[in-house]
Parts: C-alpha cells; structure tokens; sequence
C-alpha cells in the first residue's frame, strides 16, 4: 500500500470520527434542552464541554 493511500484512508477515517463527535455533541446539547440540565461541565472534560458550549452558542445564531 502506498503512502497516498494510507493518508487517503487515514483522512477517511478523520472525517469520519469528526463527523461522529459532532452527531454527539448535538445528541448531548438536545438532550441538555429537553432535560433542561446542563451536565456536561460537571460530567465531561473541560475541552469537551467547551466544545459543546460553544457548538451550542453557534446553534442558537
């Protein structure tokens, strides 16, 4: 396998898991609006959290 192919796949397989990150960041800030709790700054890592803080602020515009 060449080395353009493994980076091919690699950045495959990037895009993939960012795309997953992002379907569970929405998944946590929808379920933080119905349950009306914000959990995330007490549960998950602080990088986390804000990412999820600022993903929600970007929603709201």
């Amino acid at each position: 396998m060449s080395k353009n192919d493994e980076l091919k796949k690699l950045r495959e397989k990037v895009e993939e898991l960012e795309f997953i990150k992002e379907l569970q960041q929405d998944i946590i800030i929808d379920f933080q609006d119905i349950t009306g709790k914000d959990l995330s700054k007490k549960l998950l890592p602080k990088t986390l959290a804000k990412e999820i803080e600022t993903r929600k602020r970007n929603r709201l515009k």
